[in-house]
């Protein structure tokens, strides 16, 4: 059975990796699309404007509006296109993403990803719903934060995951590469080191040092699916060494991270089309031009 939302329908997403001096030529089309730059520089052209771009950025092109982007760096992006209903779509053609948006936390919409590549497998009836629902949530952030005033244009998580009200999930953050231990932390704070067990241990479930693992797991993941960087790379970044890195990840993940990446690595260029009656033949294809 088809169930997909009736205000908003992902009609294809891609993780698209471009080569340097490669881009897509100026075009227009029906729907909507959001390019979010996940790392790469170049030019996006929208209209007749030219902006820069920019890393960790969103530019929105809306329907029948001349577009074109071309990268003078090697540039990971996720795409995303879909339609709208009309009462959806007046709210965000008086959108202006002039100079594209930075968000400043984008785990959802990479998740949204990750959901989507399960689709090549054939999964569940409803997992296109989910995905039609999720990107609308992170759609309505959009409009409610521009709205409200809110100019960092965070995509809000659940209360559990968030840094508000509970300063001590912010400081793990903030130290990821750092090499903490449970009594330094409990020094920074002035608090008992049992103190801070007790207080994670209520409010998340668990204890401080394994929350940081699990941040550091979280943080390590993205970077594998979503960068370039190497496995020891990742290792510094996220304060491990390379061997306990690896050791981690087969006992938290199941998988080597050359695995994981390898994973992710399967649907990279991949057309994931969540829509049958969307034409994969119309759309722009990439183009290789010389460096100047």
């Amino acid at each position: 059975m088809k169930v997909r939302d009736s205000q908003l329908q992902v009609l294809w997403i891609a993780r698209v990796d471009y080569s340097r001096n490669s881009g897509i030529k100026t075009h227009t089309h029906d729907f909507y699309q959001v390019l979010h730059i996940i790392d790469g520089q170049g030019t996006v052209e929208i209209g007749e404007e030219l902006y820069p771009v920019l890393t960790n950025h969103c530019y929105l092109f809306k329907k029948g509006i001349p577009h074109s982007f071309n990268f003078t760096e090697e540039t990971i992006t996720i795409d995303i296109k879909f339609s709208l209903a009309e009462e959806l779509a007046l709210y965000l053609e008086n959108e202006e993403w002039l100079g594209g948006m930075k968000f400043t936390n984008l785990v959802h919409l990479k998740e949204l990803f990750r959901l989507s590549s399960t689709n090549l497998k054939g999964t569940h009836d409803l997992l296109r719903f989910r995905i039609d629902v999720g990107f609308k949530g992170f759609l309505l952030e959009v409009l409610q934060g521009k709205d409200s005033q809110n100019l960092t244009h965070q995509i809000i998580a659940p209360m559990s995951e968030t840094d508000e009200g509970f300063p001590m999930v912010q400081y793990l953050k903030q130290n990821l590469s750092s090499k903490i231990n449970l009594e330094e932390m409990a020094n920074y704070f002035n608090f008992n080191p049992h103190y801070l067990i007790e207080v994670f241990k209520k409010n998340l479930g668990t204890t401080p040092m394994q929350y940081l693992q699990s941040l550091r797991l979280e943080k390590a993941k993205e970077y594998l699916e979503f960068t370039s960087y190497s496995v020891s790379e990742i290792s510094d970044l996220i304060g491990l060494t390379p061997p306990y890195f690896s050791r981690l990840c087969m006992e938290r993940l199941g998988m080597s991270p050359s695995k994981i990446r390898e994973q992710m690595r399967t649907v990279v260029g991949k057309d994931i089309i969540l829509e049958e009656d969307f034409s994969i033949d119309a759309q722009p294809t990439v183009i290789h031009t010389e460096s100047s």
